[in-house]
């Protein structure tokens, strides 16, 4: 994906999305998460958003749909009220968690 792309993706988001209640919101992209991944992720957040106005049905699958997608890649999306900042970070993986809790137990 080309950088022009990846960044028409993420204005366009940015324009769809921090408006209304999300105004003033920042948007903050982690560096482990690769811009392809980011621009994927903000692009099925803002379909998921626009389906949200159409049948239920719909709604639920298309969302499903971009959850299961997001975990394949190991990418979150978190909204921190408090800080006003919507953030883009690599989910830890289950292997990544058993391995911190190993050496949280056995030092």
């Amino acid at each position: 994906m080309k950088k022009e792309e990846i960044d028409k993706i993420i204005e366009g988001w940015k324009s769809y999305l921090l408006q209304g209640q999300l105004e003033g919101y920042e948007l903050e992209i982690d560096k482990s998460v690769p811009m392809e991944f980011a621009a994927i992720a903000l692009h099925m957040d803002v379909q998921t958003v626009r389906a949200a106005g159409q049948v239920e049905e719909f709604y639920e699958g298309y969302r499903q749909a971009a959850v299961d997608v997001l975990n394949v890649m190991g990418v979150e999306i978190a909204q921190d009220d408090y800080n006003k900042v919507i953030s883009l970070f690599k989910k830890e993986s289950d292997e990544d968690k058993q391995e911190e809790l190993k050496k949280h137990i056995w030092g």
